[in-house]
Parts: structure tokens; sequence; C-alpha cells
């Protein structure tokens, strides 16, 4: 053994403070990546972070998680709270069965919850980050609004993003697989015999034109023309889900299946079926999208995001940044479907 020969990671940490000095950071500057760092010095990730650890022991860097590491020692900790934010667009069923099942595990460890709904408006999500930054949170679980990126770019406070994925910033994100179900659940209408199928779902958010996109190319796939007279894009509703049916039924060619991007727009429609006397599903076959208490009430057919999966990995994602670590920086989650009493083979 070379005694007089330092580790390969203790050499590196002097050439990454070269580089920072070369480079002109300045303390609470972002370095550069792991992986840029790894190939600007021709090395493996692991010896790159045994520097940075060094570095961050010296007071010369410091590392925030799941956002990186910074030129400079630590920013003198404000007084934390125990507190953990939720941010959510809107009060879709989805939301609160994702939250009411962390919320337990949040509370097991004596942290406590604060949700807010950002109604899909830029400003108001500025404003509530602003607000958990200021209020020192331990962390915030987000759906986050894309016109809001560069605002979480700059957080300081450990972030986490569920549903909707943010590309470009390091930030972890937990997506479900909301295309591929959305192309399965029209395919099992297609499999029944359907050839007029509806689409009602939601165009202000990014699982909506997933699902959007989804239907069309399962049409595509089988050859069935689309008919933009049978898509209606708009709230994620219930209320959106009623009206939209009832504009379907005004043309001379009614749907025979209807394919609703969540489960409440679905049920919106059902109650419209009820009011104007269209069987389900002799009728009308209806699926949803999310597989909520919703869905089960009313024997209807829809797409599981495996929201139980999506809990353990957000709770497990929030305990390594809690810990100081970085979660995997992007999840799938696969999607499946549950056949219920909503689908059936059209009449004539």
């Amino acid at each position: 053994m070379n005694r007089g020969k330092p580790e390969k990671y203790i050499a590196l940490a002097g050439e990454i403070q070269r580089l920072m000095q070369e480079l002109g950071l300045k303390s609470g500057d972002c370095l550069p990546s792991e992986r840029r760092l790894a190939e600007h010095f021709r090395c493996n990730h692991i010896t790159v972070r045994k520097s940075l650890r060094l570095l961050a022991q010296k007071n010369i860097i410091h590392t925030i998680a799941s956002k990186g590491n910074f030129a400079g020692a630590p920013p003198l900790q404000r007084g934390r709270s125990n507190l953990i934010g939720f941010l959510f667009p809107d009060d879709e069923i989805f939301y609160y069965k994702i939250f009411s099942a962390v919320e337990k595990m949040i509370a097991s460890n004596k942290m406590h919850p604060v949700v807010h709904l950002t109604g899909g408006s830029e400003c108001k999500e500025a404003e509530l980050l602003d607000y958990c930054e200021k209020a020192g949170f331990l962390a915030l679980i987000a759906v986050p609004n894309r016109l809001c990126a560069e605002h979480y770019r700059r957080m300081s406070i450990p972030v986490l993003f569920f549903d909707v994925p943010m590309e470009g910033l390091d930030i972890p994100q937990i997506v479900t697989d909301d295309y591929s179900g959305a192309f399965s659940a029209t395919e099992h209408l297609i499999g029944y015999g359907h050839r007029r199928i509806a689409h009602i779902g939601s165009e202000y958010d990014f699982t909506g034109e997933q699902r959007l996109n989804g239907f069309l190319d399962a049409l595509e796939k089988n050859r069935i023309r689309t008919d933009r007279n049978l898509v209606k894009m708009r709230y994620p509703s219930r209320e959106w889900g009623y009206y939209a049916a009832r504009e379907l039924f005004k043309g001379e060619k009614a749907p025979t299946a209807v394919f609703c991007s969540n489960d409440t727009i679905a049920s919106g429609v059902m109650s419209f079926c009820a009011q104007n006397g269209i069987r389900v599903p002799q009728e009308l076959s209806i699926v949803g999208f999310g597989n909520t208490l919703t869905s089960e009430d009313l024997n209807l057919s829809s797409v599981s995001q495996n929201s139980e999966k999506i809990v353990n990995t957000l709770c497990g994602n929030l305990n390594l940044v809690l810990r100081g670590e970085t979660p995997p920086p992007k999840i799938i989650i696969p999607t499946s479907f549950i056949s219920r009493g909503t689908v059936a083979v059209p009449r004539g």
C-alpha cells in the first residue's frame, strides 16, 4: 500500500474546489451535477459523491436534498417547523385519497400536514411556495403547475412532485402512466365492439392531455376515425361530465360508449343518464379513470392508478429527503383496468 498517495476522492475534492474557483462560483451558487462532474473528471459518480461529502464536511459546499450541491457553508437555519406541505390544483377525490394515506405516516412521525389548493392559478401557487419557504416547512409534496417551474427551481426546502412531471428540474417525481391507462381503457371498449366512443376530459392539466392522447392513439391503432364532435374537453368536475353528456346526446348520432378522464366526470355522465332514461350499460357504456371510491359506489369500470404504490413511494421519498438523502429522479407507476358493471356490447 502506498501510504504517500492520497485516496482518489481526496485528490478529486481538490480538483473540484479549483473548478469552483475557475467557474467563479459564489456562496449559494449551484455546482454542476454529479453526472457532469463525473464526465468532466472522467471518473465514476461514487468517487464524485465521496469528494463532495468531504467538501461539505469542510463547509466548502453544502447540499440541499433533492436540489443539488451549492458553494459555501450552509446558511444559518431558521427555526424549522414540523410541517409538511401539500399543494394540489383542485379538490379531485384522487388527491384526497393520496393525501389521507400519506397523512397517516406523517402523523405517526409527529409531523403535521398543511394542505393548499391552487385552483390552477400560477400566481396563487407562487405565493404559496413563498409561504412554505418562509414558514420553514420540512418538505413540500406538490402536484405542480408547469408555469411555476422557475419558482420551484429556486426552492430551498425539499420538494417532491407527483401526478404531473416537470422536465428540467432536479426534483424527484412520481407519475402515473396516464397515457397507457387511457389507451387500454379505450381498447377495452373497442374490444366490446364500440366504434362511436366519446371522450370527456379536462383541458387544463397534463394528465388530461396524456389521457386524451392515449384515447386518440387507441382509435387510430384500431383504424377508427376520430369524430371531434365526440371529444369534450373542459373541467375535471362532475358538473362538466353532466353538461358534456347532455351535449353529446343532442346530436343525431349519440355515442355508444364514453371514456372519461376521471371518475368524477364519469359520475356526472351517469347522473345525466339516470335523469334522462338512458340505460347503463345497455344503451351507453361508461369507463372512468382513478378507481376511486366513487367508481366502487357506482359499480363503474375504471382505470386504477395504483394509489397504494403511489402512497408507498411518496412516503419512501419523503423519508429520504427528511434524512438529507436524494430519492430516484423519476418513478413511473403502471396502471391497470378494473372491469365492473358499466361496459357492455353495443345494441344493434
